[in-house]
């Protein structure tokens, strides 16, 4: 498998039938051979446009079955789609879309006047252009053809235009499932903006390459409401979204007349766990209580959250309290942090579900070198690695040295196992 476009094919082929993209009520249902279809149109009419191998087209769209249908019609002629926060500015709008060199915008209707500067803003309410006959030449795709851009959020300066090429997205792709092994018929939920890597890698170029079913979440919001409807293989959310459920279910244990049994049941769990992480044994009489609480308790809620049938539940993008991880492992919600930047395609290191170190981001992923510099910075060296910045030879520089070492800009230690645990920035 050298490319995305590739990937695509092969899943479109090998699971035609398979539900690719859904919505909640499955109002909108797609399997991969219909996504295939509604694809190739969309590229037949981009085609006539003028969109071609090489090219940048800028997308604003939610978390909706279209964005996967825009995102791979672009990818499949060989160039570039990029998303664009909705909460960007005006003046951030202009700004990427002029540094990507973008001629074409797929958008929805309340988007469309973010675009100002483009000729040809394709409104998905007024119907994108198609044409049901074409047959698109994704061999053409080569491995270091630029599969996306991923910019930065521009809170310190212009956005960074991170280019990912299928090479990068492939590499990594391949890594994160080397670590989670997903299972046939995974599902996940698509609920993060798409302008960011671990929307991208978790909920798009993963379920590519492994013929996932995605479930799209259009209000983020709503996320939680989701789990029991579509009981994700995997699930990744940020530390708020954890701590939020946390607070929801220490209410729910601790009332009405088990709560005093909860409470202890409770306690007994995270005895067990603060053991195993300190890698001590756990005496047979604990490990009854905490079996009997599972049996009692801690299943019907893993089955209440739709946590039930997840093989890997991560968080990241923010440091995590210790205590909600430690909760959620009491439970046995093995929750577990991970590391990644839109530079490394949002792949790194990550915690394996079955060895979980509480409080550090895991060991590198297959394919992954990780060393510390003098200072203690963290250094990643891998295909996963972006080539460059967009139009920033200088930023690139300061980036990746000349061994292909990219500096993160994060104070990190490794443990005599790997593991790294991440402690400031620089």
């Amino acid at each position: 498998m050298r490319t995305l476009a590739e990937a695509f094919r092969v899943t479109a082929e090998q699971h035609p039938d398979r539900v690719a993209v859904r919505t909640k009520d499955d109002e909108v249902s797609l399997t991969w051979s219909e996504l295939r279809a509604r694809v190739d149109a969309l590229a037949g009419g981009l085609a006539a446009l003028g969109v071609g191998r090489g090219d940048s087209v800028a997308l604003m769209l939610g978390n909706r079955p279209e964005f996967h249908i825009a995102d791979l019609a672009v990818m499949t002629l060989g160039a570039t789609p990029f998303s664009i926060y909705q909460t960007f500015s005006p003046e951030q709008v202009a700004f990427v879309v002029g540094d990507s060199g973008a001629r074409v915008a797929l958008t929805e209707a309340q988007y469309a006047e973010r675009f100002p500067q483009l000729e040809q803003v394709l409104v998905l309410e007024d119907g994108w252009p198609a044409d049901a006959g074409f047959e698109a030449d994704w061999r053409a795709v080569e491995p270091d053809d630029v599969a996306t851009l991923i910019y930065t959020s521009g809170t310190t300066g212009p956005p960074k235009g991170v280019q990912l090429t299928h090479r990068n997205l492939v590499a990594a792709t391949v890594s994160v499932e080397q670590l989670i092994r997903f299972p046939e018929g995974s599902k996940v939920i698509s609920w993060l903006p798409a302008a960011h890597i671990a929307e991208r890698m978790a909920h798009h170029y993963l379920p590519i390459v492994y013929a996932m079913t995605v479930t799209t979440c259009p209000n983020p919001r709503d996320v939680v409401s989701y789990l029991p409807a579509v009981k994700p293989t995997w699930f990744f959310a940020v530390p708020r979204i954890w701590e939020k459920l946390k607070a929801g279910l220490e209410g729910y244990l601790l009332q009405g007349d088990d709560a005093e049994r909860n409470r202890a049941w409770f306690a007994a769990a995270t005895r067990k766990v603060e053991l195993e992480q300190a890698g001590e044994p756990v005496p047979d009489d604990l490990a009854a209580v905490v079996a009997e609480a599972d049996a009692g308790l801690f299943a019907s809620l893993r089955g209440m959250l739709g946590l039930d049938e997840a093989v890997s539940v991560n968080v990241g993008a923010a440091p995590t309290p210790r205590e909600v991880l430690v909760f959620f492992h009491a439970i046995g919600v093995p929750l577990a942090e991970l590391w990644g930047m839109s530079e490394t395609c949002g792949a790194g290191c990550c915690n394996p579900p079955e060895r979980v170190k509480i409080g550090t981001v895991g060991p590198p992923g297959p394919g992954v070198e990780a060393r510390l510099a003098e200072d203690g910075e963290l250094l990643i060296r891998s295909a996963v690695v972006m080539p460059g910045y967009r139009n920033a030879p200088d930023k690139t520089s300061e980036a990746l040295d000349d061994d292909g070492w990219l500096h993160t800009g994060d104070i990190a230690e490794i443990d005599e196992d790997g593991y790294i645990r991440i402690v400031d920035r620089k």
